[in-house]
């Protein structure tokens, strides 16, 4: 196990009318070895060397790990703090160790286009997959915050051919909702 707990803490941004949280979760140990698993595992949105951190874009928050601090964006409450950072806990121990069997990634993957994105989707707009139109759900794939997957009419050929996207298990698609 790489790291057993964390100290919290929370604040307000400085816009005055924000009503969402920030929350920094200090670690009990230093990380920084396992951010290049991480990356490949989680996905990362941004990872950096020096110094080291691993940003992942999740709907609607960014959470960036850093060696002994993980920092979550906009969230409802604490109770979303604790969840997301439950589930941190969990890959971020899982992750490291299978480290064995992960090929360590030093960047951040390249997005996708958005235009070779919309060409594979069958362009009719019904919503089935949760967005209004197929640009929509285009942008939002590109942007990593949904799956190309969930387009009901898109074949796994289509899929694969379409983006590289990390596997990622259910318990972080469901931490990423």
């Amino acid at each position: 196990m790489l790291f057993k707990s964390y100290h919290k803490e929370f604040c307000r941004p400085p816009n005055p009318n924000a009503e969402h949280l920030r929350c920094v979760a200090y670690l009990d140990a230093d990380i920084t070895e396992a951010l290049p698993y991480l990356n490949t595992a989680l996905g990362g949105h941004q990872y950096f060397n020096d110094p080291p951190s691993l940003t992942l874009k999740l709907p609607g928050k960014l959470v960036t790990l850093r060696p002994r601090e993980i920092a979550i964006n906009i969230l409802q409450d604490e109770e979303e703090a604790e969840s997301i950072l439950d589930w941190l806990r969990q890959e971020i121990n899982q992750t490291w160790s299978k480290r064995d069997t992960i090929k360590p990634t030093y960047a951040a993957p390249s997005k996708p286009r958005v235009l070779d994105i919309l060409r594979r989707l069958p362009k009719t707009n019904c919503g089935r997959c949760g967005h209004s139109t197929c640009t929509v759900f285009a942008v939002q794939v590109g942007e990593r915050t949904c799956d190309l997957e969930e387009c009901p009419f898109l074949d796994q050929s289509g899929y694969k051919a379409t983006v590289s996207q990390p596997e990622m298990s259910e318990k972080g698609r469901d931490a990423r909702k």
